[in-house]
């Protein structure tokens, strides 16, 4: 009898479940744990480690690479460029945009930029 390896945990039941048919659809035995948790109390559920799915040893290389390809689980980007690493250190002190993406902060920097040189000509030369 093979044991049981947690492969990913969600924070909700239906997350798992949607994983769970697309292993189930290629034929992978899956078990979901601390369900019960999450749909009593969220706080509860975050605290044992969330909703798990469950797949046998023998099948956790196959579950991964199944999970990937379905998008459930996200490879880190390595490849990120310096000047997006930079911006992000130095803009993730700011508040309210310093949560966002270097990417997404980057757009809303032009963005202030353009409001900044721009409002200002527009009191100039309009009537």
């Amino acid at each position: 009898m093979d044991n049981w390896t947690v492969i990913i945990s969600f924070t909700y039941g239906y997350e798992a479940h949607l994983a769970k048919s697309k292993l189930e659809s290629e034929e992978i035995e899956v078990l979901v744990r601390d369900e019960l948790n999450a749909q009593v109390c969220e706080a509860g559920a975050n605290a044992v480690g969330g909703v798990k799915l469950c797949v046998r040893e023998s099948d956790v290389i196959r579950a991964i690479h199944s999970l990937k390809e379905g998008g459930y689980i996200q490879e880190p980007i390595e490849n990120e460029s310096l000047l997006m690493k930079s911006l992000g250190q130095y803009t993730s002190q700011i508040p309210l945009i310093g949560q966002f993406s270097p990417e997404l902060v980057l757009i809303i920097l032009i963005a202030l930029i353009i409001i900044l040189i721009f409002t200002p000509l527009a009191f100039i030369y309009l009537p």
